[in-house]
């Protein structure tokens, strides 16, 4: 089922969590560009892939700092800072030592991390993951400048659209797949802005840990598929050639997202890696094809998602629904449709707003996930009978 997500602070940041399952030993799972842990569990292959691990692990998941459920921010957060978030995760899921899983971006800081905190560290599983983002002559599989700068322009103009070739290149086994792509393009529209993902794909390119490389000690697995062509299996090797107690195992497929395609080979040299028994396949395909039942909430999910400007069919998706299905499910549970509770919902949070806050009308109306301030103060004015600013001049006690 999934699971309960909670806030812990990291510094002045609310960072969400979950933990999943009870198993001897922690992993924690540090996501990629960005996340947003309700969702995951949205998508069949992803909440299996997920529900696996706990078999045999207690699985903590977060979103980091500007992403997915926890505190936005316009600015380039540090290692440091990222480091800390875990640190802060680690403290409020009491766990004293765990395996960090990560994917993509997520991996140099768990390298990081485990370098700077051995003592926390059981080891690192590193997906598809680099060392840095910025093309060099000893690291020619990074980006230039030149083409980091088209990628930036491509975010600004056309974030996380299903039918965005860039999209289709991170998982070609499901690049027609237009149901998957729909729900990848949710994904990353709710785990980030396209402030936020600009934000966070131009601070890829300061991320360098080549030096740290060599002083790594924690045990590490490097699991990379041969066709990538996000992350090649190159960056792998290079990485595998400076970390000394490290295993690099090259996998046939091309998806970059580690939970699409032969998911078996990734999840047994896990399991292995971390139990020391690699289980038969057959036993795997078996119990892999019951550890997705889950039945969303719906109330949970809106409750916690109404704020953000998503389209009804992607609610639907977020709630791990069809869109006939979630509208059927939604009648019977608020007796409306979506789209009047998600206005009745703003509203009522733009009341506590005039009343609570110092905020203007204009920020309170996109606060409250708005499109346009006149399309706010009539809608306010409808539901309440008086505008806005007029609502907050009679609730609000003046200053003597």
């Amino acid at each position: 089922m999934k699971p309960k997500t909670n806030y812990t602070k990291s510094g002045e940041f609310n960072i969400a969590y979950q933990v999943v399952g009870n198993g001897p030993v922690d992993i924690i799972y540090i996501p990629g560009w960005v996340s947003n842990i309700d969702m995951m569990w949205s998508e069949p292959r992803l909440a299996g892939f997920l529900t696996r691990l706990t078999l045999f692990s207690r699985l903590i998941l977060f979103d980091k700092r500007g992403t997915g459920l926890s505190d936005r921010t316009d600015e380039y957060s540090t290692m440091e800072e990222r480091m800390d978030d875990i640190n802060a995760v680690m403290e409020a899921t009491n766990s004293e030592k765990a395996f960090l899983f990560s994917h993509s971006e997520g991996g140099s800081v768990s390298l990081l991390f485990s370098l700077y905190y051995p003592e926390k560290t059981l080891g690192v599983i590193g997906f598809g993951i680099f060392a840095k983002r910025r093309y060099s002559e000893d690291y020619p599989w990074a980006p230039t400048d030149a083409e980091r700068e088209i990628s930036n322009k491509l975010i600004e103009e056309n974030w996380a659209h299903g039918n965005l070739d860039e999209l289709r290149t991170l998982v070609p086994s499901l690049a027609h797949d237009t149901k998957f792509m729909d729900w990848l393009a949710s994904y990353l529209r709710s785990g980030g802005s396209p402030k936020a993902a600009l934000i966070l794909h131009k601070q890829c390119t300061l991320i360098d840990v080549t030096d740290e490389l060599s002083s790594i000690k924690v045990p590490t697995l490097l699991l990379f598929r041969k066709g990538d062509i996000e992350i090649r299996v190159e960056e792998g090797r290079y990485i595998a050639d400076r970390i000394e107690n490290s295993k690099l195992v090259e996998i046939e497929g091309q998806d970059h997202l580690f939970w699409t395609g032969n998911t078996y080979p990734i999840l047994a040299e896990i399991e292995e890696f971390i139990t020391g028994i690699r289980p038969d396949q057959q036993e795997f395909q078996n119990s892999n094809s019951k550890t997705y039942g889950t039945k969303i909430d719906i109330e949970e999910i809106m409750s916690k998602n109404f704020l953000y400007n998503l389209k009804v069919e992607e609610f639907a998706k977020l709630c791990g629904r069809s869109l006939s299905a979630f509208k059927r499910d939604f009648k019977n549970k608020f007796n409306t449709t979506p789209s009047k509770w998600i206005k009745i919902k703003r509203l009522e949070y733009s009341k506590h707003l005039l009343v609570e806050s110092d905020l203007n009308i204009n920020q309170i109306c996109y606060e409250c996930g708005f499109v346009n301030s006149s399309h706010y103060i009539q809608s306010f004015k409808k539901q309440y009978n008086i505008p806005p600013y007029q609502f907050r001049m009679t609730h609000t006690v003046p200053n003597v």
